[in-house]
């Protein structure tokens, strides 16, 4: 249940004044050693692209650099900046390096050596300080004062001498090739093409190093569910894989597909029984129904603090009396839920169309930053849940794949127990989703967009809690 769903639940609007966000680039060539400024001589300028604003970054940065100045470049870093300013127009700036080393400068720019850099100076003293925290930043990164490997100058030739080398013996060779998705000094993203199948290498750190042990044991204990893994690169928390012949879900057009990743996630799940040990020491969050119990009280505690310090209305803060009505809920829908006997497996907090690959006859999962032990159910929720936010809404009605999800675990618990399961779903998935947060951290944080956040999971609770009692009233359950 992601961020944007619950946040447009409640109708809050972020305001989205252009379509584009320009970068002043630090463009980067032999090593680190000479940075491509604009004119010939002081004083100069950065080169400057615009990209789509909420777009990936890394890729639409390098695809601009490549279409205006014809030069092939990955990202490196944002840098930190020094000098603190609240100006709400000051520029944003992207580190890249090139490796085209003997190329000429593309018109009106030139290669600036770097140890000159003193002594020159630039129509905006932005850009010189900008310079000045880059080289800080660079220094810090190559002494390893500084934490992440993809902060350094050089590091995409020791990524693809390594990618050759562990591709060798499939007979794969990289065509030269490659795409940037992703990048920050911690996590990457990259696609290589070969002689062969495409290859993808992920890398990830703080807060989600677990997606390094989890995929690869996901990719041990389930394939043909998962990207299949090849190779790791332990001291990067990366891992390479084969691509899957397939589209992300919510580019196809097929209702076939998502009948098949209803049906198949259900097959992953119930594949997933005895292995829930492993998954667990392999970092898999443990959201079992002790677990989930266990955080009622403190969480019902800190959301109604939260909700006592909200300042603005509509929407309508919940009372004390209301949070402790919707606690008692909860635990009695995670009681009802134990009470069910269906078996903890694996689940995916972050089940969206963007994390399934399909194809005319397979889907695998990707992105496992998320995955957890516990109720199985919940995963499924999260699915129906973007199916109601897609325009593919008309292609295959929710139902329908409620149908194709439950006929497979009728073979393993009680259609009595599914049907239980099934109106218990939508308010443990919002739990478990607003638990798996840092909400434990939230009466100390001053970020407004997050607490709005965990008030309006609060409130889908309330509302989804109001549901569930309303269905036990007319089922006549105690």
């Amino acid at each position: 249940m992601s961020s944007a769903a619950v946040q447009q639940d409640d109708r809050t609007v972020i305001a989205r004044p252009m379509s584009q966000d320009a970068y002043r680039i630090l463009l980067l060539r032999n090593d680190g050693a000479e940075l491509l400024v604009v004119g010939e001589r002081p004083p100069f300028a950065l080169p400057c692209v615009e990209i789509p604003r909420w777009d990936r970054v890394a890729e639409n940065v390098t695809a601009a650099v490549r279409k205006h100045y014809e030069l092939s470049a990955i990202c490196l870093f944002t840098p930190e900046r020094s000098v603190t300013t609240t100006d709400a127009d000051r520029p944003v700036y992207q580190v890249m390096e090139t490796r085209e080393a003997r190329i000429a400068a593309p018109g009106e720019t030139h290669w600036l050596p770097l140890h000159s850099i003193a002594d020159q100076f630039f129509a905006d003293e932005q850009d010189l300080v900008a310079v000045t925290d880059m080289l800080r930043q660079i220094s810090e990164f190559r002494k390893g004062e500084a934490v992440g490997p993809f902060g350094r100058p050089g590091w995409i030739q020791e990524l693809t001498s390594w990618v050759q080398h562990e591709i060798q013996p499939y007979g794969f060779r990289l065509s030269g090739k490659f795409r940037q998705l992703n990048a920050s000094p911690t996590f990457a993203l990259l696609r290589f093409q070969t002689n062969g199948p495409a290859l993808w290498f992920k890398a990830v750190g703080e807060p989600n190093r677990r997606e390094f042990p989890v995929s690869v044991a996901l990719s041990r204990l389930f394939p043909g569910f998962v990207p299949d893994v090849i190779a790791t690169h332990s001291a990067w928390n990366g891992w390479l894989t084969t691509e899957f012949p397939g589209s992300t879900l919510d580019q196809v057009r097929d209702a076939c597909a998502w009948k098949r990743a209803a049906q198949t996630l259900a097959e992953l799940q119930i594949a997933s029984l005895g292995n829930t040990d492993q998954l667990l020491g392999a970092g898999c969050r443990n959201l079992r129904t002790a677990t989930l119990l266990r955080l009622v009280d403190p969480f019902i505690d800190v959301m109604s603090q939260l909700m006592e310090r909200q300042h603005k209305t509509p929407p309508p803060a919940l009372g004390k009396e209301e949070m402790q009505e919707l606690g008692r809920q909860v635990k009695d829908a995670l009681t009802a839920w134990a009470q069910s006997n269906i078996p903890d497996t694996l689940g995916h907090l972050d089940l969206n169309p963007g994390n399934i690959l399909a194809s005319p006859d397979q889907c695998v999962f990707l992105d496992w930053a998320e995955a957890y032990v516990g109720p199985p159910f919940l995963t499924f929720q999260y699915l129906i849940e973007h199916l109601s936010q897609t325009k593919q809404q008309g292609l295959i009605g929710s139902q329908l794949l409620v149908d194709h999800y439950f006929s497979n675990w009728l073979g393993c618990v009680s259609r009595v127990a599914v049907t239980s399961g099934q109106r218990l779903m939508p308010l443990l998935a919002v739990f478990a989703c607003a638990t798996a947060s840092d909400w434990s951290e939230a009466l100390l944080s001053r970020d407004e967009r997050f607490l709005g956040y965990l008030r309006s999971l609060t409130r889908r609770m309330q509302r989804e809690a109001s549901v569930f009692d309303a269905n036990r009233m007319h089922t006549g359950c105690a």
